[in-house]
């Protein structure tokens, strides 16, 4: 039933309505009027009552617009070369450039046009130039989610049993000195699962383009080729340039599951024995460092590879308040391993053959306390001349104030001097507090 129709049946029906008295004979009239106009029962009774109108009626409701599109035309015009002030700016400023403004375009103003913006309120202003305004966001923008390409990358969850080489476990170290803010240098580790191999590298920060160059100069360095790579979850392994990469050289890539720090054992357990006990935990803030640090993880990581053992667990019991692990019988250093294997090419194999007969462990060890205490010496310096520099822009500072202070001064040599800030002051001010 249109809305016409609808108008003109409802008021000669409600007639029929109110004449009825009987309580059967209105149930008998409802159930006609919602049949015939579709309402609901109670709906129904509100519109015959003459509590609810029929439709929304010809047109809109409440008093007639005052102000046209010439009026919002003129309006907007002149607020976008006002420099966009609000309602109760304008307002005072529209008589002003009204009594200048005489057409818009080729189209002339109208005195009726002249007289209503001269009339008009602020809080109308503001409503007619409502949809011109941007305005702040109504809804703040959420991070982009990570979920398309977590969905990419499979979850691997069980214990690792592989007997090819190839298969890696990787992993980012802060060396933020406990302060996460500011940039600074972080340390990529490389562990193959097999044979043990380790590779480190730095890195100015942890972003998705230096994370990739630090991968692909640990691939060139380890001597077997590479088939995977398993990583926690972070956005500096879980993006989509890294995966793009690692798919075009027919690499699998994995991630472990969230705050599950077991599914990466043998990375974690080398973060601390093979990162921080020769890095520690002090912060480095300066890019300068990156250098001096990768000579030094070169040398440190080729040491432990040809010349450090290590042991493999193969389970742990617990006896009451003890915990005993078994571990492999047979302890070698994972360049043993790796030529244990018949994976390695002739190629990597003469070259991890001719190291161990050529390299010194006493030799490289010697080397590698020269890297640390040169990385130290840097950074020593770097922090004195950052210190200096913060030291000088103080002093910097302290002059231009008081030089104010004497221009003051001699401005006027009744304005008070600024007391000079001594240990004996800021005791006083400290024991009066």
């Amino acid at each position: 039933m249109s809305e016409n129709t609808l108008n003109e049946y409802i008021p000669r029906f409600r007639a029929r309505y109110s004449r009825m008295t009987g309580k059967k004979a209105r149930s008998g009239l409802l159930d006609e009027f919602c049949e015939v106009t579709g309402y609901g029962r109670k709906h129904a009774i509100k519109v015959l009552g003459g509590q609810k109108r029929s439709g929304r009626g010809p047109g809109r409701g409440g008093a007639p617009r005052r102000y046209g599109e010439e009026e919002i035309a003129v309006l907007k015009y002149c607020w976008l070369r006002m420099e966009q002030p609000c309602g109760k700016r304008m307002v005072g400023m529209l008589p002003l450039w009204m009594a200048h403004l005489e057409k818009i375009g080729r189209k002339a103003i109208t005195e009726t046009t002249r007289t209503k913006l001269q009339e008009i309120s602020p809080a109308t202003i503001d409503r007619l130039l409502a949809p011109a305004k941007t305005g702040p966001r109504k809804k703040r923008l959420v991070p982009r989610s990570d979920a398309a390409i977590k969905a990419l990358i499979e979850i691997r969850a069980e214990r690792w049993d592989t007997k090819e080489v190839g298969w890696t476990e990787v992993d980012t170290v802060a060396h933020c000195g406990g302060d996460m803010g500011g940039s600074f240098i972080w340390s990529l580790t490389s562990v193959d699962i097999l044979s043990g191999w380790m590779e480190i590298r730095c890195t100015w920060n942890r972003g998705q383009h230096a994370t990739l160059e630090g991968l692909e100069e640990i691939g060139g360095a380890q001597p077997f080729a590479l088939r995977g790579i398993e990583s926690d979850g972070g956005s500096e392994f879980i993006n989509y340039h890294l995966y793009d990469h690692l798919k075009k050289q027919g690499i699998k890539q994995t991630r472990s599951r969230p705050y599950r720090k077991n599914d990466q054992a043998h990375v974690e357990q080398k973060n601390y024995t093979h990162v921080r006990q020769i890095i520690g935990y002090e912060r480095l803030g300066h890019q300068e460092l990156v250098a001096p640090l990768n000579e030094l993880m070169r040398e440190w990581s080729l040491w432990e590879n040809l010349f450090c053992t290590t042991m493999e667990q193969l389970s742990s019991t617990r006896e009451g308040s003890k915990q005993k692990r078994k571990h492999v019988k047979a302890v070698q250093t994972p360049a043993q391993r790796l030529l244990a294997t018949d994976q390695l090419g002739a190629q990597d194999r003469q070259r991890i053959e001719t190291n161990l007969e050529e390299r010194n462990p006493f030799a490289m060890k010697a080397r590698i306390e020269v890297f640390l205490g040169k990385v130290w010496k840097q950074r020593k310096a770097l922090l004195l001349a950052d210190e200096e520099e913060r030291q000088c822009l103080e002093g910097e500072a302290g002059l231009a104030l008081g030089s104010a202070s004497a221009l003051r001064s001699e401005a006027d040599p009744r304005a008070p001097q600024t007391p000079r800030r001594t240990t004996r002051t800021r005791k006083a001010t400290v024991s009066q507090l």
